[in-house]
């Protein structure tokens, strides 16, 4: 069900030293305990250096404001400024007024699911999690999907037309300059595969951060699949194996399944391929297929570009 609220699968959690940091707007910490301590290893690589375009993203995602120890409730908002001077990171807040706040120990009671430390509620810093917060806090029952989806809402960019073919810098004569990027729960794939788009002059479309307009899934694949080119993202967020057997495997989203074989008959195979990015299981019956591995070494992106290129993009 959360797949038609939020694909967000990244949160920040601030832990304040006392309840009285969290009466304003604006809060101070060591840069050093800024996406480094509870955070892994991945996400502390792309996010401690705190650049634009990591600050960028961080303050799309939502955050936990909380109070060592918890004697307080945790707050639940955004940020809206982030500046670094020196060894001292400021940033400016916001708790988000559609959203109730969660009672006192709901941290420690989410500990597995959010991969709270052991002694993480006992230190001032600020972690970012790789984990899908809505879907925790709604599977705990701290906020009901109605709750997520109205606040949501209200931070829903402003409706994308649907892509039309017209002539353009990045793309071949007629080829539109959308890509559009099926996902499962890896943030940082989802995060990377976009990162590198813009970057080729080209617009990337993640499905959820499109306006819904009153449409079901299956219509907002249809409404915003009028793109030039599509990119499939397996990742291991399920796993699965076959009746009778011991040993399961890693295997992508059955939306991502679904989407990839859809962009296929839409587009054609040429304009679309799959990054595999861990040991994930891939379909049998998709063959014929590009399947790319997203290496950390980062060849994977020469590779899309080729892809790209072949497809008639001046990329």
């Amino acid at each position: 069900m959360l797949l038609t609220i939020a694909g967000a699968t990244v949160f920040n959690l601030l832990i304040a030293y006392v309840d009285s940091e969290w009466d304003g707007t604006d809060w101070e910490v060591e840069r050093s305990r800024v996406a480094v301590e509870y955070t892994a290893e991945a996400v502390s690589e792309r996010y401690r250096d705190l650049s634009e375009a990591a600050v960028a993203e961080l303050k799309s995602f939502p955050c936990l404001f909380a109070v060592e120890h918890e004697p307080v409730p945790t707050r639940i908002g955004y940020l809206t400024d982030v500046a670094v001077s020196g060894e001292r990171v400021a940033i400016k807040f916001e708790f988000d007024p559609n959203l109730p706040a969660l009672p006192s120990g709901a941290l420690n009671d989410m500990r597995s699911e959010i991969e709270l430390g052991k002694l993480e509620l006992y230190r001032t810093h600020w972690a970012v999690k790789d984990q899908p917060l809505w879907e925790i806090l709604i599977d705990k029952g701290y906020l009901t999907p109605e709750q997520v989806s109205a606040a949501l809402k209200v931070r829903s960019p402003a409706p994308m037309p649907l892509p039309v073919a017209e002539s353009n810098p990045s793309g071949a004569e007629g080829l539109p300059r959308e890509v559009f990027i099926v996902h499962g729960q890896d943030e940082i794939a989802k995060l990377d595969a976009a990162s590198f788009i813009q970057s080729l002059g080209l617009v990337p479309i993640i499905l959820h951060q499109q306006a819904s307009l009153g449409m079901t899934i299956i219509e907002k694949i249809e409404h915003y699949t009028n793109v030039g080119y599509g990119i499939a993202l397996y990742t291991e967020c399920d796993e699965g194996r076959r009746r009778g057997e011991l040993n399961s495997r890693y295997r992508a989203r059955q939306n991502v399944v679904f989407e990839h074989g859809y962009l296929i008959a839409r587009l054609g195979r040429k304009r679309v391929a799959a990054m595999v990015k861990g040991h994930v299981e891939t379909p049998n019956d998709i063959s014929g297929v590009v399947y790319v591995s997203m290496d950390d070494g980062g060849s994977w992106k020469d590779t899309i570009r080729l892809e790209l290129k072949q497809a008639g993009y001046n990329v």
